[in-house]
């Protein structure tokens, strides 16, 4: 054998390390042979490491704890899984039933407060002019009763919706009670933005339950969705000349 293929004790060791796990090469295999003709100590080095390597292949496995009564509560659904399912179709047709009602609702009062049909700001203040304010008010529950409306036609974007009629029923809420308590505001103008919190309530639910399936449960991307991609993504890496895996040689010894 040439100068060119001969190895030393450090190469030989990670060579043969190699050959064990079954990723050594031929020409490595045969200058690591060449090499234990002359060097005794690696002989005895290879030795060891072929004892070992036999010795945990064939360690009888020890039985462990069963955890069977602690692992397979963790795989059951539970009540919210399973409600984002088949078994919470029910309950979704209710919830958006309800919220079209409420969006219907909440439409009439709208036009109730731009025509200012019974709906009074102030306590005596019915059958006054209408203010400008008044019709911004208006037309802004109408775009809150045609919000919950698209809501019940499309469940999927009642998570999307929450931070807005969340944000937006919480403060009229404490507004309410505070002008109510001062004498600002009339029982009847109250009681009109009842809709609103009931629609921010079953917006709530139809969030909390939303149907997820067909939604993946991890992202994929980059990852091939069969062994026949991953043997195309390979051969393609090949074609577009990627480096090759090192050689034995140059790899981690075990």
């Amino acid at each position: 054998m040439g100068d060119e293929h001969r190895v030393d004790c450090t190469t030989t060791a990670e060579i043969l390390s190699a050959e064990l796990d079954g990723e050594a090469g031929e020409r490595e295999r045969s200058a690591a042979e060449a090499h234990l003709e002359s060097c005794a100590s690696c002989r005895d080095h290879y030795g060891d490491m072929m004892t070992i390597t036999r010795a945990v292949r064939v360690m009888p496995v020890e039985s462990g704890p069963d955890v069977t009564e602690v692992v397979l509560p963790a795989w059951r659904p539970r009540w919210r899984d399973r409600v984002r399912g088949p078994a919470g179709d029910r309950l979704r047709r209710v919830l958006r039933g309800l919220l079209g009602v409420v969006a219907l609702v909440q439409l009439w009062v709208a036009f109730a407060q731009v025509t200012g049909f019974g709906v009074d700001v102030y306590p005596g203040s019915a059958g006054a002019p209408m203010s400008h304010v008044d019709h911004e008010t208006g037309a802004w529950n109408a775009a809150i009763a045609v919000a919950l409306g698209w809501i019940a036609f499309r469940a999927r974007y009642a998570a999307a919706h929450l931070p807005v009629l969340a944000s937006f029923g919480c403060l009229l809420t404490g507004l309410c009670v505070w002008d109510l308590v001062l004498g600002q505001v009339s029982i009847a103008r109250v009681v009109s933005h009842l809709p609103v919190l009931l629609g921010l309530l079953l917006v709530t639910g139809l969030a909390a339950v939303r149907d997820e399936r067909g939604r993946p449960d991890t992202p994929t991307a980059g990852r091939p969705e069969s062994p026949e991609q991953a043997v195309e993504t390979d051969g393609s890496a090949a074609v577009s000349g990627s480096a090759p895996a090192p050689p034995a040689a140059y790899r981690e010894t075990a």
